[in-house]
């Protein structure tokens, strides 16, 4: 992480003269796979050196999203990034069914995620997303309908439903044995079908 936020500063320093100071940052995101396995810390040394670089908006209007993985992260690191001026939260939950979640190595309760949700609105998050993933390893119409019906009854602020993009060449933790496992073509739709439906 020090070796990455080392080159992520350089790269700010490089191109933030390149930007007129009057040029208000309105929305900034950072995601791309989920940042919290930073420190709390070192999200605000991050945020404070792009500040410092970028003419940082301090208007209420203002998107500040983070991407948070519930399983790893505490009541107060929210309140760390809310006191940052984050606003949004994205949190990944994929699927809640017990088999999809052993086939993809990702064990998470609906209790923390909902937990991580409430924190999100208590310390001042104004949007909360949720993103699921159709398309995977074991995943069922009945078991997916049970992880919609648990997030709608949860109420986020948005949805993100995206399509399982099954590239183990390029993604490690995605085992190649699990191929076999994957939904077939028609069964995908029927997955993409019943979120349209059900949302």
């Amino acid at each position: 992480a020090e070796a990455y936020l080392a080159r992520l500063v350089r790269e700010a320093a490089l191109l933030g003269p390149l930007f007129d100071r009057d040029r208000e940052v309105m929305q900034v995101h950072l995601g791309g796979g989920t940042p919290n396995f930073l420190s709390p810390g070192q999200i605000g040394e991050l945020m404070e050196t792009l500040s410092r670089h970028f003419h940082f908006s301090t208007s209420p209007a203002r998107d500040f999203s983070i991407e948070i993985d519930p399983r790893c992260v505490s009541q107060g690191a929210i309140e760390a990034l809310a006191f940052m001026g984050f606003n949004r939260a994205s949190l990944g939950v994929q699927d809640f069914d017990p088999d999809v979640q052993a086939a993809v190595n990702r064990i998470q309760s609906v209790e923390e995620t909902q937990a991580v949700i409430d924190a999100c609105r208590q310390t001042g998050f104004r949007s909360v997303n949720v993103d699921l993933i159709y398309g995977l390893p074991r995943q069922t119409r009945a078991g997916f309908g049970k992880t919609l019906d648990t997030v709608i009854q949860a109420r986020p602020d948005r949805l993100a439903v995206y399509s399982c993009a099954h590239m183990p060449q390029l993604f490690r933790p995605q085992p190649r044995r699990s191929e076999a496992r994957l939904p077939r073509a028609e069964d995908k739709l029927a997955l993409l079908q019943l979120a349209i439906g059900k949302l």
